[in-house]
């Protein structure tokens, strides 16, 4: 007798048997186990029976009548859709769901699950745990899981866990990541990594993540753990600051988690899912916040697509290294309409919007980036960047680090203006921070000693806040500096900058402090190998350039300060504290014998800061050398006007390395205020 189709399918049951009519062979999708055992056991209705039907058993007579049908039915159409295209197979076999005539619903539809929170973990949906061994893989799946619609540009996944390397290295090493996780994840009936061109993108239909999906199961067996425990990857700045970044927005949510697991458990019939995780908008009580959306290329030439793609997420990358801002992609790069509406705005959960448009003119590529506040979608600051074409590779460096640098001060500048504002009554640690800051920046005795008050208050509120501790550090810092305090005080300080590097060992203004108290110690190569590590964690962070250039004047090498200074001098060109830098470029021409420049950058930092002593000091020295006694006696008298407690003990502190410059600029103050003194005695005596 010749076998029937299911005996050659390796099929048990004979046709025609009750519940079997009309069931299809599905040799794609249905494999057969042998064995008797695995014929008797009926068919399970659990949904995790069904999983992704690649490599289970349908058992025909476990569905019996209406559900038997539907079920012919469904298997029929997928096998149909396998013949079409591999696409609908998936879409078919993933998300079906069978109505059974006693009401209840069998769900076709199993996923992969992805626990980000505690030790990282993926779970295929048939239940197999798949390793990842390379810790960048790991790193990868996570980060698109908690992007938007899981979709990132490589280049901006090659800065982020490839930096170290150039970019025709990390671009193969992307390559051969993508490959190996392809291999591991992507299968015949389920494809969950998707690789274009110019991005990546996760398939969250079929990924169930733990983060963006309520977790009853979870907060049953108690809280959650960190995000991404127990890992890092050693010599990948870029990684570690966005790993940070998504631990402190995670953190926000804890409260309600506990809340969750303290509360009774509710009815099987009255749980539901949440249909996503959104990270919780800014309040009153949350530091600044930008949202950086999409630039859009303006050109009719897709590779320029591209450039402002890759440009938008190298500024992500620079802007997250500003430690006090919370930066965040307000969209995925994905077609959008030229202006952003309040509603949108609002759903960014943003203080601050940032876009921008790139198009070209002749030779030149122009940037235009404009910078809103949320709130009124109103404009604050735009600027526009022109780069010669045939340099932008060498260029955008540069123009990216002066960017970030502007919108830095910018916000700090709207950030120290709102908590002025803001009644100190109902003050938090953020307003706090922010109100100190602010008085910071009026360089007045009275304003240095309240914002020292405020900053204490706001660590005294949270004591493990890094920000409030570095807050503290440098509110002493500059009341050491302004008031030539002793070396107590100045040992005071280096020990708290030490604490504010513990504290976040990412935040470079936490080695900025630390770089100068040692400067103020006349530790000078340590204080420089500090001052490097500022700029290198934050490029962007003027005053550590300007404290670079000031460290080298002091340790005797002033031709090698110049760049540094006006680095600084470029990156903060309002900066209420630009009359420093100025000032040390005055020191620097002095020290190398240009007399006629340092007079000039004196006399600029001078116009800013009126009573900076240390300017008139290099002036007044620089005016002697040039022979002009006169001129040096006026300035002289003017020092003394605007700061009459003037002595030799503000000269004394400078901590030169070499002590012969203070007694150089000493004897030269004395003897122009001597030489004064004399004339004005030869006057009285003339007029008697």
């Amino acid at each position: 007798m010749k076998p029937s189709k299911f005996q050659r399918a390796g099929h048990p049951h004979r046709p025609g048997a009750a519940g079997d009519a009309g069931f299809p062979r599905l040799p794609c999708l249905l494999r057969s186990r042998k064995g008797s055992a695995a014929r008797r056991r009926p068919m399970d209705p659990n949904p995790a029976c069904f999983g992704h039907l690649g490599s289970r058993q349908i058992q025909p007579r476990g569905l019996r009548g209406c559900a038997g049908k539907l079920a012919s039915r469904l298997f029929a159409e997928c096998d149909s859709s396998v013949r079409k295209s591999k696409k609908k197979r998936e879409s078919c076999v993933q998300s079906a769901i069978i109505g059974c005539g006693d009401g209840r619903m069998l769900t076709l539809t199993s996923k992969f699950k992805l626990r980000l929170l505690g030790p990282f973990s993926l779970v295929d949906p048939e239940g197999r745990r798949i390793a990842i061994p390379s810790r960048k893989g790991a790193a990868l799946i996570a980060m698109l899981a908690v992007s938007k619609d899981g979709e990132r540009a490589r280049g901006w996944l090659q800065t982020q866990l490839w930096s170290s390397r150039e970019p025709k290295e990390a671009n193969g090493s992307l390559r051969r990541e993508l490959s190996d996780l392809r291999r591991r994840l992507n299968h015949p009936s389920w494809t969950p990594l998707i690789c274009e061109r110019d991005r990546v993108r996760l398939d969250l239909s079929i990924v169930s993540i733990d983060v963006l999906e309520s977790d009853q199961e979870g907060l049953d067996s108690g809280l959650p753990g960190e995000f991404l425990e127990g890992f890092d990857i050693p010599g990948e700045d870029a990684f570690e600051d966005w790993l940070r970044e998504q631990r402190s927005r995670l953190a926000k949510v804890e409260p309600s988690l506990r809340r969750s697991a303290a509360a009774p458990k509710p009815s099987e019939s009255a749980v539901v899912a949440q249909p996503g995780f959104k990270w919780s908008a800014q309040d009153a009580t949350d530091g600044p916040s930008l949202a950086v959306l999409r630039f859009s290329n303006l050109t009719d030439q897709p590779e320029e697509a591209y450039f402002a793609e890759g440009f938008k997420q190298e500024l992500i990358n620079r802007l997250s290294r500003v430690r006090w801002l919370a930066v965040i992609a307000g969209d995925s790069g994905g077609p959008r309409a030229s202006t952003i509406t309040a509603q949108e705005a609002r759903s960014l959960g943003a203080k601050y919007l940032l876009d921008g448009t790139v198009r070209t003119a002749s030779d030149l590529t122009l940037i235009d980036v404009t910078l809103y506040e949320a709130a009124r979608l109103q404009v604050v600051w735009s600027k526009r960047l022109q780069i010669a074409r045939s340099v932008i590779a060498t260029a955008l460096d540069e123009c990216l680090q002066e960017l970030v640098a502007h919108l830095g001060a910018k916000i700090e500048h709207g950030e120290q203006s709102s908590a002025r504002d803001r009644l100190p009554s109902a003050a938090n640690t953020t307003d706090l921070i922010w109100r100190g800051r602010w008085h910071l920046c009026r360089l007045q005795h009275t304003d240095s000693d309240e914002a020292q008050q405020l900053f204490a208050r706001a660590l005294a509120l949270d004591p493990h806040s890094a920000e409030a501790l570095i807050n503290v550090t440098h509110g002493l810092a500059w009341a050491i500096w302004t008031g030539r305090q002793p070396g107590h005080r100045v040992l005071e300080m280096r020990r708290l900058a030490q604490q504010s590097m513990r504290a976040d060992p990412s935040d470079g203004r936490a080695y900025w402090l630390a770089g100068t108290a040692e400067t103020w110690l006349r530790h000078m190569r340590p204080a420089l190998d500090l001052l490097f590590q500022a700029v290198e964690l934050t490029p962007s962070l003027a005053i550590a350039h300007a404290q670079i250039g000031c460290t080298l004047n002091l340790a005797g090498r002033p031709e090698q300060a110049g760049e540094h200074l006006q680095l600084a001098r470029r990156l903060s060109p309002f900066d209420v504290h630009l009359f420093f830098v100025l000032g040390e470029l005055a020191m620097r021409s002095s020290l190398l014998g240009d007399y006629r420049e340092a007079i000039t950058y004196a006399d600029l930092a001078i116009v800013r800061r009126e009573q900076y002593w240390y300017a008139h000091m290099v002036k007044i020295d620089a005016l002697l050398k040039l022979g002009d006694r006169h001129q040096a006696a006026a300035s002289s008298e003017e020092l003394r006007r605007l700061r009459p407690r003037f002595s030799s003990s503000y000269i004394d502190w400078i901590p030169f390395e070499d002590r012969s410059l203070n007694r150089r600029f000493a004897e030269s103050l004395d003897s122009v205020a001597s030489a004064h003194v004399r004339q004005a005695s030869l006057d009285n005596n003339s007029r008697r």
